[in-house]
């Protein structure tokens, strides 16, 4: 039976071409390029690029920060100043009959409020930066499930392979089989469970077809253009180096998940000085013109309006909002220590992985091809039982497979590490 892929050294592991794909698309997710047209044979890069450039969720946060422009837009907009006109001592009786003692003021006033809208216009933009943070992260996430899918349409493709190579051996083994029944060694029952052995490695393969097929539909689904004849170009044998830890645990810092706790304090820093400003009385001054009419004379007028209350209007909102602070504070240090435990985890697991794709494959499939080699030639000789001889083949098929599950395990491993570390903002 043929090997599953056996484990060479590489330079530019599929893992790290999660991110390398990744790299450009995130620099600016204001502006998606026009749809490609994907070419015979697509590899990571060409996948994450597609996702990038076509999901449906990216393009609505690109429209909502356009929300957030319109906002900041109205925010800096002033109150129009008034135009006021007055009449005094007119339509009255004896010297302020009629028109001839009138007074007329022509008056413009306008509210000093620079302050509030300073303010308004900066929580906005905390706003749009926790926005930018927001696209980041679902950026992060539609990656790393384009090339989770990437890796499991390619490991699917393995198994595949596997269950054609045992099909074929099926055929040999009953082929075996009918020549013992022809020299009189074998029975009817070796036969019928070599028949229905075959049919259950039949059944396998086209089990895995329409699975390979859903998962190709899936992940062609991710840019809007579902196909199920995708033709992916990798290799599982790219296996990611096991990084040092050090510099991922820094990198968790850079989290968008761990800054979106830092914009939103800075929103709420943003919004306690607002409350503070718009506690603070809106001065109101006017100026004008007053013409009296029984001197036909002209004459400046000016006046300004003060609100008279409380100067604690706004303390109630200031506590609550100084609280909230504390609250995303105490989240931020809870999240770090969420991602501290699973980055650990995760780089144990990957060790692990290593460790069971090298002995696996240099140790446990080597030995059982050679068990499986030396049972044929007892089975032929009448020296091994059928049931024996299927032993022997389970036990190298469940290697096989085995192998390829680690071989998934540490390319998943290694994407998830980069996810939660955002590393591919910052490579």
């Amino acid at each position: 039976m043929k090997k599953v892929p056996q484990r060479k050294v590489c330079k530019k592991p599929i893992a790290g071409r999660f991110f390398a794909g990744l790299m450009g698309c995130l620099v600016s997710l204001s502006v998606f390029a026009a749809e490609t047209v994907p070419s015979p044979l697509l590899s990571m890069s060409d996948v994450l690029t597609l996702t990038m450039n076509n999901h449906a969720d990216l393009k609505a946060l690109v429209k909502q920060q356009d929300v957030l422009q319109g906002r900041i837009r109205q925010a800096a907009t002033a109150q129009r100043p008034q135009i006021g006109l007055m009449m005094e001592d007119a339509m009255g009786s004896g010297d302020y009959s009629g028109l001839k003692s009138m007074q007329t003021t022509l008056t413009f006033s306008w509210l000093l409020e620079q302050a509030q809208i300073d303010s308004r216009v900066k929580a906005i933009e905390s706003e749009a930066d926790q926005l930018l943070l927001d696209k980041q992260i679902r950026a992060l996430d539609l990656a790393a499930l384009a090339a989770r899918q990437f890796i499991e349409v390619l490991i699917k493709t393995e198994r595949l392979t596997l269950n054609k190579l045992a099909v074929e051996q099926a055929k040999d083994v009953l082929s075996a089989i009918n020549e013992r029944i022809a020299a009189g060694k074998g029975s009817e029952i070796e036969r019928k469970l070599g028949e229905a052995e075959l049919v259950r490695r039949e059944l396998a393969v086209e089990d895995l077809t329409h699975d390979i097929q859903a998962s190709k539909y899936q992940l062609s689904a991710l840019w809007g253009q579902p196909d199920t004849h995708l033709r992916l170009s990798g290799d599982l044998l790219d296996l990611p180096v096991i990084p040092a830890a050090q510099p991922y645990v820094d990198a968790l810092k850079r989290n968008p998940s761990v800054q979106r706790f830092a914009t939103a304090q800075r929103i709420a820093q943003s919004q306690i000085e607002r409350a503070r400003i718009e506690a603070r009385p809106q001065w109101q001054l006017s100026a004008g013109l007053r013409r009296y009419e029984t001197t036909d004379d002209f004459g400046f007028v000016a006046g300004i309006t003060i609100p008279w209350g409380n100067a604690d209007y706004n303390a109630g909102t200031i506590a609550a909002l100084q609280a909230q602070q504390e609250v995303l504070n105490s989240q931020q240090a809870s999240l770090m220590q969420q991602l501290d435990a699973q980055l650990y985890v995760l780089l144990q697991e990957m060790k692990h992985s290593m460790h069971v794709i090298e002995t696996v494959d240099t140790r446990i499939v080597p030995t059982l091809e050679s068990a499986l080699s030396e049972a044929r030639k007892a089975f032929e000789l009448g020296q091994l039982s059928y049931n024996q001889w299927s032993d022997v083949r389970h036990e190298l098929l469940s290697a096989q497979s085995q192998l390829l599950d680690a071989y998934q395990s540490l390319h998943l491993q290694h994407i998830e590490i980069q996810r939660l570390t955002g590393t591919s903002l910052s490579q």
